[in-house]
């Protein structure tokens, strides 16, 4: 596991930029790069011309195209 030192980090002089980078770095860390990468990759999914029905919905269950 990853062991931090965090009193050296705390005593560390850093601008801005520095800070931000330390603390992008943290939120990416705690929320998972997986997590972040496929909400960015995700493509908003368009409307489909068939609708999705429990079993006996229709003669054989399945799917039943909206008219």
């Amino acid at each position: 596991m990853l062991q931090l030192d965090t009193a050296k980090l705390l005593e560390k002089e850093m601008d801005r930029k520095d800070f931000l980078k330390h603390v992008g770095i943290g939120v990416i860390a705690l929320t998972g790069l997986s997590a972040v990468l496929k909400t960015l990759i995700q493509q908003p999914t368009g409307s489909k011309s068939t609708s999705q029905v429990g079993y006996g919905g229709s003669a054989y269950g399945g799917t039943k195209t909206s008219q």
